[in-house]
């Protein structure tokens, strides 16, 4: 009987690090939504890196650095409607077309982060 392994073991920790980075390159120019980020893109990127290793079943950095996640509660300092929920998931779409793990895996990656965009809209 085969182990299940995590979204994290299908994708690989190198994947996730490139395709966040690919994802900060869309982000870097985009007008509507690159105004809720710091001028220094780095912290940022690295805490989302930290963030998903955790989220798709790696280590627990993230946790340990920051605490709790608590998404909504973060974010919600930012007026985040559709138009900008929708700006974040065309990002992070383009980074997951030029990942190069599995489609099935790329399936529910999006899944997750599709929904996780949803979960932030706040006004």
């Amino acid at each position: 009987m085969s182990e299940i392994k995590t979204l994290y073991e299908r994708i690989g920790e190198e994947n996730i690090l490139q395709l966040v980075d690919d994802f900060y390159d869309g982000i870097e120019n985009d007008e509507l939504i690159r105004p809720m980020y710091p001028e220094d893109l780095l912290p940022a990127k690295n805490r989302l890196k930290l963030f998903l290793i955790q989220a798709l079943g790696g280590r627990q950095t993230y946790t340990d650095e920051r605490g709790h996640p608590m998404l909504r509660r973060r974010h919600f300092q930012w007026q985040i409607g559709k138009e900008e929920a929708t700006h974040w998931l065309k990002h992070m779409h383009a980074a997951l077309e030029k990942a190069t793990f599995a489609e099935k895996d790329k399936d529910a990656f999006w899944d997750y982060v599709y929904q996780a965009a949803i979960h932030m809209i706040n006004k």
